[in-house]
């Protein structure tokens, strides 16, 4: 059973704390069956709540309830309380994907039909919760921390979270959550990312020693394995969504030699320590940074418009800082701005044209080259770039994933930008591919 506040204790507290007080309670000392049940009564009202204290509690906060933000909040609060409990206990985490159904109920719910009018608008404040970001995101994270199947082309986009690691701050978090579910998605976020990273290792690993034995003459059924000294060796499963080649081919131009011989970390380095030793003006950053951008866009494409696209959009930044000096601001302005048009600006602005002719004309692969060359000029703008993608994938979350095979490959690509740039492993041997 939970405990109950002592009366003196419960008058000193706002109604909000009082019913966090008690969430917390039973989700410390009761099972998640009698935990959601108790939601499900105090929430949608299906029958009477044994606690008149809470009850009245909640019944004074829907009547002060000055508007849908402050209330989904305070729902959003009450749900983490109990999600934050049950994602430390493995054999309770089915209870998170509960929770999100007991939510869902209220949807098909009778508003009315007679009852309380209180029960009426709490009815309809939690209908309008379930369409939220804070629903959103809290639904996101139940298939998060209880994936489905998701390598079939017919599951939805959402099922493929767990396996972009730089989008788990964007698509799991946000301002108001608690230090303590921020740090379970940030503990998530570094596990999966090494363990792309060794499993990627492994696997080009796997690669090169299975052209090295081709070379040899040795013959091998595709996909089987073969016997070698006495022992069989098995292949190492590819830790990606794009085929062999694919992987291959784009690893090997994330790490090597891309223009005149130059590797992109290369001509990014160039880019910087030829304005760092001019101290030039903006006016001359941008019409070089275009240069840089452009030289590794397909001329046929780039001519048809997409160049004077990306140099008026370069021209309009800022024009009254045109003769000043460079500095950090103006780099990470004008950067982020270049991945508002390259990618997409907003969910309230969601137009991703420019992306997707990038990708129909040159490919996922130099898109994502493109977007990497902005990124390696001003790292800080690494985070926003992330953010641009956060908001593709929630746009596109609920299509299926056959639907949108373009931008898994995007995702998938933007992992081995990072896993080779940013990453501790060294993948610079791909480039003998």
């Amino acid at each position: 059973m939970y405990t109950q506040l002592p009366l003196t204790q419960s008058l000193s507290v706002s109604n909000e704390q009082r019913i966090y007080d008690h969430l917390l309670a039973c989700v410390r000392t009761e099972s998640p069956q009698e935990v959601l049940h108790r939601f499900q009564s105090l929430f949608l009202g299906t029958s009477g709540y044994p606690d008149s204290e809470i009850r009245q509690a909640l019944h004074a906060i829907i009547k002060s309830a000055n508007n849908q933000e402050d209330f989904s909040l305070f729902l959003n609060r009450c749900c983490y309380i109990l999600v934050n409990r049950w994602q430390t206990q493995f054999d309770c985490r089915y209870a998170i994907s509960n929770l999100i159904e007991i939510l869902g109920q209220a949807s098909c719910m009778p508003a009315s039909l007679g009852r309380a009018q209180t029960i009426t608008r709490l009815r309809l404040l939690v209908k309008q919760f379930t369409k939220s970001a804070h629903f959103q995101r809290l639904r996101r994270f139940a298939d998060f921390i209880n994936p489905r199947d998701s390598a079939s082309g017919q599951q939805p986009l959402v099922t493929l979270l767990q396996r972009y690691p730089y989008l788990y701050q964007h698509c799991l978090v946000s301002q108001g959550d608690t230090q303590e579910h921020q740090q379970v998605i940030h503990q998530a976020q570094v596990q999966t990312q090494q363990k792309l990273e060794l499993n990627l290792s492994l696997y080009m690993t796997d690669v090169l020693k299975r052209q090295a034995r081709k070379s040899q003459s040795i013959i091998q059924t595709v996909g089987q394995p073969i016997p070698e000294n006495g022992r069989i060796i098995q292949p190492v499963q590819n830790p990606t969504l794009l085929s062999e080649s694919d992987l291959c081919s784009t690893l090997k131009h994330f790490v090597g030699k891309v223009d005149a011989g130059n590797t992109h970390q290369d001509l990014a380095q160039k880019f910087l320590r030829q304005h760092n030793a001019a101290a030039s003006s903006y006016k001359h950053f941008k019409n070089d940074f275009y240069e840089y951008l452009v030289s590794s866009v397909d001329p046929k494409f780039g001519q048809c418009r997409f160049n004077n696209q990306l140099h008026q959009c370069l021209q309009e930044l800022f024009p009254e800082c045109h003769d000043r000096q460079v500095n950090d601001f103006l780099m990470v302005r004008t950067c982020q701005q270049i991945l508002n048009f390259l990618v997409i600006e907003s969910r309230q602005q969601p137009k991703h044209w420019i992306f997707m002719d990038l990708i129909n004309n040159v490919g996922s692969t130099f898109t994502i080259s493109l977007l990497l060359k902005v990124v390696l000029v001003c790292k800080k703008i690494k985070p926003y770039l992330e953010k641009r993608f956060a908001i593709l994938f929630n746009h596109y979350e609920t299509q299926t994933q056959a639907t949108v095979q373009w931008l898994v490959h995007c995702f998938e690509k933007l992992n081995l930008a990072w896993c080779s740039h940013f990453g501790k492993l060294d993948y610079s041997y791909v480039s003998v591919l």
